[in-house]
């Protein structure tokens, strides 16, 4: 259905020629303790390095939200199916909540008089949140239905056209899987409303020669834009239609700044029009200097009152960055502090102060490209680190534990998250010494005199999960606890003392990496969060939840997820 892809469309010619329906929470239904303990001992396994480890926590909904990181490189249609199909048998009205937080964007939501008042929060994974999508068309079309508008309001209007890109380029025109009809009336639809028909016009594809359509994918775009213009304008293959099309096309107000680029215009863009990816891109290309912009552009962004977009993930702002920070301009640094703080806006404010701490995996493993990323685990890791350190409000902000072989306190220095970026002298090396951070624990209780008050009550690791071995063949979170009684702090702390695991891959290891779990069933205080969307923490931070299956109740739990219908 969608696992081929054909090789082309046409030849393009050369220059010569229903059981669960209600959302409830998503624990794993009570058996007996004989089952359960059965179940745990057949999910164990190992880490990378020998530690005990779960393949799964007993909960499908939560082993699918404690490793979206993996989904961040494209899978199959017939690996996304049977992953949702699991996910529908238990609940499906969950299992489209879902589908929706994948793809989600943080962001307000609006479309068509459905508009949040509060930011929604996702994990913002355009291909495997499309798929899913996709797959919900097959097995249950009347809800895809239902749910299309919402799930493009957590998106895009692009994902619609997507769709029928890859309906075309697995399955051919004569093949079609999705109801096209349908689709044709959402897109008109959408062009007759004031508020949407820009974002449309601005994702309709082009209609170019088929000469011009060298791969399958431009085959696909130039077959929906012609299908397209027949709806629009009553006949396919016709010349002075494709030129109606264009025009409409051309006609959006979307990407204004585009128009005059390709115009020559340069003098005449807004920079408040750039979308921020594209204005980060924009700025650290020649582009400015080129045309002589340079200096308009610094004069704008360092205007205390200009706040710079950005809808990407934190750790976009650091790729590439040079080995000195004098190796950025004025304009470069001011755009990516800015967007910094776009993102920490953008994420929301925690209720009250929180007294988590920041942990950071520096081991050796990290030093491997994340899959999906072009990025090391390690710098991924800084980024994320530096997001919650200035996240979390309270003591322990600024501060952060890193850990290898041995772990160490530090304090990020600096007054812009560039300085603290630059000032940071840490490196990947040695092995995942979980414990050392427990250890340090007890020794500035015991040898530096701290009182248990001044400790955190919880940290929030982020780490490719590869820990090494713990102590008595138990898993590291059951270590550390024990080391916190043996160290002398009290059973109330111990009891709550919560630890959050921030689940990164890497290839260093191989596939399946940061899909290992510490826990198997409702263990409490211990929560799994996956990807790379930072700002999905506030939820463990503005909620009172005991397990991880309530912290993904409480992800599903939105304003736009509960406007969902069966």
């Amino acid at each position: 259905m969608f696992n081929s892809k054909k090789s082309q469309l046409f030849e393009a010619p050369t220059a010569t020629s229903s059981t669960n329906t209600s959302k409830k929470s998503a624990a794993t239904t009570t058996k007996s303790s004989f089952v359960n303990a059965g179940l745990a001992k057949t999910a164990e396994t190992k880490s990378g390095n020998g530690s005990k480890k779960y393949s799964t926590t007993g909960n499908d909904f939560v082993d699918q939200f404690g490793k979206l990181g993996s989904y961040k490189v494209p899978r199959s249609f017939s690996d996304i199916s049977k992953d949702s199909s699991i996910l529908w048998s238990g609940n499906k009205l969950l299992t489209v909540c879902f589908i929706l937080y994948i793809r989600m964007i943080t962001r307000v939501t609006d479309i068509f008089g459905k508009k949040t008042k509060e930011p929604q929060r996702g994990a913002e994974l355009k291909h495997e949140g499309i798929f899913r999508m996709i797959w919900l068309h097959t097995v249950q079309p009347e809800t895809f239905w239902k749910n299309i508008t919402l799930f493009i309001s957590v998106g895009s209007w692009k994902d619609v056209f997507t769709m029928l890109q890859y309906d075309l380029v697995y399955n051919g025109w004569e093949g079609r899987k999705l109801d096209w009809k349908k689709f044709g009336s959402l897109i008109m639809t959408g062009l007759q409303d004031e508020k949407q028909n820009n974002l449309i016009k601005k994702y309709l594809p082009q209609i170019k020669a088929k000469s011009a359509c060298k791969t399958v994918d431009s085959q696909a775009d130039n077959m929906i834009a012609k299908w397209i213009c027949s709806l629009l304008f009553g006949t396919k293959d016709n010349g002075s239609t494709y030129k109606q099309y264009r025009i409409l096309k051309t006609s959006g107000t979307a990407h204004q700044w585009q128009k005059l680029i390709s115009q020559g215009k340069h003098d005449l863009i807004d920079f408040n029009t750039i979308h921020g990816r594209a204005l980060n891109k924009l700025v650290r290309s020649k582009y400015l200097a080129n045309q002589g912009l340079k200096e308009k552009y610094e004069k704008w962004i360092t205007k205390d009152e200009v706040k710079a977009k950005f809808t990407g993930f934190v750790h976009e702002l650091f790729e590439k960055l040079p080995s000195m920070l004098s190796g950025l301009s004025k304009g470069e640094q001011t755009t990516i502090n800015k967007q910094f703080e776009t993102l920490i806006e953008k994420g929301g404010e925690t209720k009250g102060e929180t007294t988590f701490i920041v942990v950071r995996d520096t081991s050796g493993s990290m030093g491997s490209q994340a899959p999906g990323t072009k990025m090391t685990c390690y710098n991924i890791g800084k980024a994320l680190a530096l997001y919650f350190s200035s996240f979390l409000k309270g003591k322990f902000e600024d501060a952060f534990i890193e850990f290898n072989s041995d772990a160490k306190m530090h304090q990020w220095k600096g007054s812009t998250p560039l300085d603290k970026w630059y000032n940071d002298k840490t490196s990947f090396v040695g092995s995942t010494n979980f414990e050392s951070v427990i250890n340090l624990f007890v020794k500035l209780k015991n040898k530096d005199g701290v009182a248990e008050s001044d400790f955190p009550t919880g940290i929030l690791c982020i780490s490719d999960g590869e820990f090494n071995p713990a102590s008595l063949n138990k898993t590291n979170v059951q270590s550390a606890l024990d080391i916190l009684r043996r160290g002398g702090f009290s059973k109330e702390y111990v009891e709550k003392f919560t630890i959050v695991l921030w689940n990164l891959q890497s290839n260093h290891y191989g596939k399946g990496t940061g899909e290992k779990f510490e826990t198997y069933g409702g263990t409490p205080n211990v929560f799994y969060f996956s990807g790379y969307s930072a700002a999905t923490v506030a939820f463990l931070m503005n909620a009172d939840i005991k397990n991880a299956s309530e912290l993904f109740d409480e992800a599903m739990d939105q304003e736009v997820l509960n406007m969902i219908e069966l």
